[in-house]
């Protein structure tokens, strides 16, 4: 695993110490909190044609697991236009167009995370908390 996030070590240490029941839980509570993120952010992204070569933006959102397996899950949006260059931050921060043009932001994945991230989180901590308990 590379170091290029700090403490992650440590924080794979403790999730290598969970009992399996209480890990199984939270990444059941990961999974489900992502699931939530990426069918919101669908219902909210614009819906285009993906003319010209594009990718529709809304078909390439989606989850998949994290670096530590089966506990995190992360929520990507990776549509190409016709060029090849990631068309997500331009759609979600706006942009200027070919012609000169300003093309407005349509925000749909930062404010999800904003929004749902701290919901996921106690969603998280407190499936461990009842699993804990249980013990």
């Amino acid at each position: 695993m590379s170091e290029d996030i700090e403490g992650l070590n440590r924080l794979m240490a403790r999730f290598a110490a969970m009992p399996a029941n209480v890990r199984k839980r939270a990444g059941q509570q990961a999974f489900m909190g992502a699931e939530d993120m990426v069918a919101t952010m669908k219902s909210i992204a614009p819906r285009d044609d993906g003319e010209d070569g594009d990718q529709k933006l809304v078909d390439h959102i989606y989850q998949e697991e994290g670096r530590l397996g089966d506990i995190s899950y992360v929520v990507i949006s990776d549509a190409k236009d016709s060029k090849g260059r990631p068309k997500a931050p331009r759609v979600e921060l706006g942009h200027v167009a070919e012609d000169g043009t300003q093309v407005p932001a349509v925000p749909h994945f930062y404010p999800v995370v904003r929004t749902l991230g701290p919901k996921i989180k106690r969603r998280i901590a407190s499936a461990v908390s009842r699993e804990l308990r249980k013990k």
